[in-house]
């Protein structure tokens, strides 16, 4: 008899599942549809949800908008009729984004009781510890990682500060002390914080401000980068003009 009820419950399990390996979640407005722990090393997670048209007239769908761009979602242009489900398959990609997450979707109707429908998916992305080079991928010797060869602050007028974010790492396997050796002459122009020592594997991103001096029309100068003492093969370049 256990048998008999193991074999029909395993049966029943097997029907109910969805064929295309698509989970689907029932949901509604105002309701956060849970995708639970999503793992940033397996890729982009996709769900189908399904949400009741609750109103007594027919939903007419015609567009749908995510704000951000790690969201994607589909749906049949179908009329909705009143106590009929709609369905949205929506695509979540969880890539640099480790920690809480919530985003909308938001449906939009013509000639409908509505214009337009908002729901929500929720979770926790898993993180993983991603290779130095995807993010910084230039090597400049000794270790050091940066994101950029060059810093390109573009058209500033003299006196005018421009601002830029660069990424470095410290891809050895032991802690280093890294600092960026300004030139003397160029100190009163460009400020910027000293990484210092990191950690095997440490990443972090540094703010800097670049001044335009009066009397020049453009700016090129390098910025040594030195790992434990040792100079690098490679320098950061600084460029600028005069607007």
């Amino acid at each position: 008899m256990m048998k008999k009820v193991l074999f029909l419950s395993l049966l029943f399990a097997a029907a109910c599942a969805p064929k295309d390996g698509i989970r689907t979640i029932r949901t509604s407005e105002g309701r956060e549809a849970d995708l639970g722990k999503i793992k940033e090393i397996e890729g982009p997670v996709t769900v189908r949800l399904v949400a009741k048209n609750v109103y007594p007239d027919t939903l007419y769908p015609v567009q749908l908008y995510t704000p951000c761009g790690c969201t994607e979602a589909k749906f049949d242009r179908k009329p909705v009729p009143p106590g009929a489900d709609e369905v949205l398959e929506v695509t979540y990609n969880p890539a640099y984004r480790p920690g809480p997450m919530r985003e909308e979707i938001q449906v939009r109707y013509q000639h409908s009781p509505v214009n337009v429908r908002t729901f929500a998916i929720k979770g926790e992305v898993i993180g993983f510890n991603h290779p130095i080079e995807e993010d910084r991928p230039y090597a400049y010797g000794e270790g050091l990682y940066m994101s950029h060869k060059v810093l390109s602050y573009g058209a500033l007028r003299p006196g005018e500060t421009g601002d830029f974010f660069f990424r470095h790492g410290n891809g050895n396997t032991r802690k280093a002390n890294i600092v960026f050796d300004i030139p003397d002459s160029w100190k009163p122009y460009l400020r910027m914080r000293q990484p210092g020592k990191m950690k095997a594997d440490e990443r972090d991103t540094i703010h800097v401000k670049f001044t335009m001096p009066d009397g020049l029309d453009t700016v090129k100068f390098a910025v040594q980068p030195l790992v434990d003492g040792k100079p690098t093969e490679e320098k950061l370049q600084i460029w600028a003009w005069k607007k």
